[in-house]
C-alpha cells in the first residue's frame, strides 16, 4: 500500500506541475523592432527626395515613402518627356499603403531615375546632383533582381529592409 500511495502522490504532483500556467505558458515573443534609416534632413530636390524614399523603404516606413514621393512629384511635370516614366510609379507609391507594392514600384521608379540621370540633360532631375552608387540585390522580386540608387557606398536594401538589410552589391557609380 505504501508503494501505491507514493505512486499516487508522484502522479498527482506531476499532473499538477504540468497543468500549472506559470510553468507551461511562455510569454509571447516581442515583435522585432524596425530600425529607422531615415536621415534627419533631406534637400528639396527630386534626387534628395528619391533618396529619402529609398531610406523610408529600407525602414519599412510606408508613410515616409508616400511623403517623399509627394515632395518629388511637386517638382515634376507631365509635359516633360524625361519625367513621364518617373511619374507613373511615383504616383502608385504615393497612392498606396501596401509596403510590398511600394517596393515593387520603387524598382520601376529607380530604373526610370537611373535612365534619366544617365542622359544628364534634365536640369530638374540633376539639381543638386551628387555621386550616386548603383546598387543591386540579386534576390529581390523572386530572384529577378533589382537595382536602386544610393548616395552611400554601403548597401541598405529598400526591397527587404531589416529582413535582409545588407543584401546586395554596388554595381557602378553614376
Amino acid at each position: 500500500m505504501h508503494l501505491f500511495y507514493r505512486t499516487s502522490v508522484l502522479l498527482a504532483l506531476t499532473l499538477a506541475a504540468c497543468s500549472s500556467p506559470e510553468e507551461t505558458e511562455q510569454a509571447p515573443a516581442a515583435p522585432i523592432p524596425l530600425h529607422n534609416y531615415v536621415k534627419a534632413a533631406y534637400g528639396e530636390t527630386v534626387l534628395q527626395q528619391y533618396l529619402h524614399m529609398k531610406d523610408a523603404l529600407v525602414s519599412s516606413n510606408v508613410q515616409g515613402a508616400r511623403d517623399a514621393g509627394k515632395l518629388m512629384y511637386m517638382h515634376l511635370s507631365i509635359d516633360n518627356p524625361a519625367h513621364v516614366p518617373i511619374l507613373k510609379p511615383l504616383t502608385e507609391i504615393i497612392e498606396n499603403e501596401d509596403l510590398a507594392l511600394q517596393r515593387s514600384r520603387f524598382l520601376t521608379l529607380s530604373q526610370a531615375m537611373q535612365t534619366a540621370l544617365e542622359e544628364g540633360t534634365d536640369a530638374i532631375l540633376n539639381k543638386g546632383r551628387e555621386p550616386l552608387f548603383i546598387q543591386y540585390c540579386p534576390m529581390a522580386f523572386g530572384h529577378q533582381g533589382g537595382t536602386w540608387l544610393s548616395a552611400e557606398p554601403h548597401v541598405l536594401n529598400p526591397y527587404y529592409g531589416d529582413e535582409m538589410l545588407t543584401c546586395g552589391v554596388v554595381r557602378d557609380t553614376l
